[in-house]
Parts: structure tokens; C-alpha cells; sequence
């Protein structure tokens, strides 16, 4: 399956689609729609990153880091309704991150959201300790991984 992206910022168009779909479904799943946990006018082009997938000339999926620490960035909003593109995307994102100088990404998703929990774990991602807002909450599990530099 062929993919592009496009590189853009949280206000785009069809990242904004993307993300309402994904909170919907996190909404249905979860009872939460995820949006508390991220702010996009907290966006820097200098430390973060939003990426729009694309197939066909469609959007299909979407994802973005912001800086956690200096050596840390955190995945945020990742979202696809296309086979195959959630892959494309965090290869990207993780290429993306090692470029902007992180050498370790972290996240957090719901318990409940299986699908995500093995989606990341496929990719590398494994289970670490809880980090700011998610301390002390049995509903997240946090996961990270050391970035290739």
C-alpha cells in the first residue's frame, strides 16, 4: 500500500477531522474522548510535530509528539482508519523525533483500549512508569521506547 504524509500543525483541516473521529471513537470505547490531554495551541514547530497520512490523496490517519523533557517527546493524538497506515505513521513519528534530537518517546492510551496496547507493543513500545497526570490512575497504561540514533 503506497502512503504520503504531509507535515502540518494541529489547526489543519484534515488533522482536525481525523482527531474528532478519534475522539468519538475513544468517547465510545473509554467514556473519554482523550481531548483533555492535548492542547493545540501548546504546539511548537520547534519541539513538536503533526503529521496527516495519507492514501489515494485521502486522509487516512493522523499523529503528533510534543517535547516532554529534552531527551523525551510524548505521542499524542494517534489515530488511523486505514490498514496499514498506523504503521507508516510511527515509523515516521519515531524517524521525526530521532531527527528533532529525542532519544526516547513515551505515551499513554486507556487499559481498556487493547488494540492500541498491542498496536504500540508491536512497534517496540513497552510498559513503563507512570508519568505526570497518568501517576496514581488505574485507567492508563504508559508504555516508551528508546529512539535509534
Amino acid at each position: 500500500m503506497q502512503f504520503t504524509y504531509r507535515e502540518t500543525t494541529p489547526s489543519d483541516e484534515d488533522f482536525e477531522i481525523l482527531v474528532a473521529e478519534l475522539s468519538s471513537e475513544l468517547k465510545a470505547l473509554t467514556s473519554d474522548s482523550g481531548e483533555s490531554s492535548f492542547h493545540a495551541d501548546s504546539f511548537s514547530l520547534g519541539t513538536d510535530i503533526c503529521l496527516v497520512i495519507y492514501q489515494s490523496e485521502k486522509a487516512v490517519a493522523c499523529g503528533s509528539f510534543r517535547k516532554h523533557d529534552s531527551e523525551t517527546c510524548e505521542l499524542k493524538r494517534m489515530y488511523s482508519k486505514y490498514k496499514g497506515a498506523g504503521s507508516y505513521l510511527i515509523t515516521l513519528l519515531d524517524s521525526c523525533a530521532v531527527i528533532k534530537g529525542y532519544k526516547r518517546s513515551v505515551l499513554s492510551t486507556r487499559k481498556i483500549n487493547n488494540n492500541a496496547v498491542c498496536f504500540y507493543e508491536r512497534h517496540g513500545y513497552s510498559k513503563i512508569s507512570a508519568y505526570g497526570k497518568y501517576v496514581n490512575t488505574n485507567k492508563s497504561v504508559c508504555l516508551g521506547k528508546s529512539l535509534a540514533t
